[in-house]
């Protein structure tokens, strides 16, 4: 069972303000849209997802919030390596099955007003193909207050140097139809990937194949 997470706000301040900068520089990081990222309240920043690299990439691309995200539970098994992604806002998700505890801290996470990183394809595509979402994700949009932004990584799939992040406009919720929450979940999960498409597509990755 996941517990919620809570950032160690020294930790935090250091790396932000000390070494992201500078990290930022030396990987030849580009960001785009980050006017679009809200300064505060409960945040859902979903992304295609392609590479290991992606979460710290997307991190520092998210400089201006504090956000957790989820890393996979083998991480965690050594002890100080296990605290220092927790210290950073990393929670544990046990890969290949429903992990239940991992979902109520990341709703956990959002009731409390923070910034949450998802990737809704589920798993990482190293072909930097762009596949369809799980409904989990769209279950989380569903949230009072809720705002989710999309964005889109490229070029991690090479490694770190010279990825690029584009963030887009709010993806608006409140007209989602359907008789239950799981038809509605399934709407937003969709319409999800339906506005991280063009991101993608615009920093070089192909779109979706549909047939």
């Amino acid at each position: 069972m996941s517990e919620t997470p809570r950032i160690n706000q020294p930790l935090w301040y250091g790396l932000r303000w000390v070494l992201a900068p500078p990290t930022a520089l030396a990987l030849g990081l580009r960001r785009e849209g980050t006017e679009h990222i809200p300064a505060e309240g409960p945040t859902l920043v979903v992304s295609n997802h392609i590479s290991h690299f992606d979460p710290p990439l997307l991190g520092l691309a998210l400089r201006s919030r504090q956000t957790y995200y989820f890393a996979k539970a083998e991480l965690f098994r050594v002890a100080p390596v296990g605290r220092f992604f927790r210290a950073t806002g990393a929670f544990p998700v046990r890969r290949g099955e429903a992990d239940r505890g991992a979902f109520r801290a990341a709703r956990d996470v959002l009731a409390r007003g923070e910034c949450l990183l998802w990737f809704p394809e589920g798993t990482r595509h190293r072909d930097g193909l762009l596949r369809d979402a799980f409904p989990g994700a769209g279950s989380l949009a569903l949230g009072e207050g809720v705002q989710v932004i999309p964005a889109a990584i490229w070029g991690s799939q090479r490694g770190v140097f010279r990825a690029r992040v584009a963030f887009g406009p709010r993806i608006a919720m409140t007209d989602l139809e359907g008789e239950s929450r799981s038809e509605r979940a399934a709407a937003a999960a969709e319409r999800m990937m339906d506005h991280i498409e063009p991101l993608l597509v615009g920093l070089g990755g192909a779109p979706r194949d549909r047939t």
